[in-house]
């Protein structure tokens, strides 16, 4: 799996981007568009967690700089916040159904876990109250934080229903993912996303930038 990180910075109303240069300095774009020659290209996640929700203002010199972090009125993002794109450089995997069972067939009753997909495309689960969710740089599609036995451990792996449409919302969360290049993509409701072998030929038909 190859691949690197840019930061964008998306204004209010969503009509204007920027993304961040080498030099500092900050250049229109397309939201999420392909990498340029002279943009940051992030690979390390301590420093790829810095710029997740990052208030900023215009700058005449650098064209925007950091103003703080997102507070906690800062939900509705009001202004100009900073976004983490995902650049993939190879081929992305499709998720695979028996390792999401497993993984939740060993998750511990009564512990909150987070089931997500790592940028590899693998299941895997997070306990929600010591790590941190939306600065995660490891998070690809995250799912509902559960702790019953209805949901997760031995039990709720043999809920065929249940899991057969746990599987569909990743691999439309998956999709999406590779789609919009965004991180902690959260997985849709079943009756809007598309039929699971159309999104499974989707992810196999998806195509890598060749930067």
């Amino acid at each position: 799996m190859k691949l690197c990180f840019s930061v964008d910075a998306l204004s209010l109303l969503g009509n204007k981007a920027w993304r961040l240069q080498k030099n500092n300095t900050w250049r229109p774009c397309k939201f999420a568009e392909d990498l340029q020659s002279g943009d940051t290209k992030l690979t390390n996640k301590q420093e790829v967690g810095q710029w997740f929700s990052v208030r900023l203002q215009k700058d005449k010199e650098l064209g925007l700089k950091p103003k703080g972090k997102a507070g906690i009125f800062d939900f509705m993002m009001r202004g100009i916040f900073s976004h983490v794109i995902v650049h993939r450089l190879s081929p992305a995997p499709v998720p695979n159904k028996n390792d999401m069972m497993q993984v939740i067939a060993q998750a511990e009753v009564g512990t909150p876990w987070l089931l997500y997909l790592d940028l590899s495309g693998n299941f895997r689960m997070l306990h929600s109250e010591q790590t941190p969710i939306m600065t995660n740089p490891d998070i690809a599609v995250r799912g509902e934080i559960a702790s019953a036995a209805g949901f997760i451990g031995k039990e709720a792996v043999q809920n065929t229903a249940m899991m057969n449409t746990l599987y569909h919302q990743f691999v439309a969360g998956w999709l999406m993912h590779l789609e919009t290049r965004r991180l902690s993509v959260f997985i849709p409701d079943t009756e809007d996303i598309r039929p699971l072998g159309e999104c499974i030929e989707k992810i196999k038909a998806w195509q890598h930038e060749r930067g």
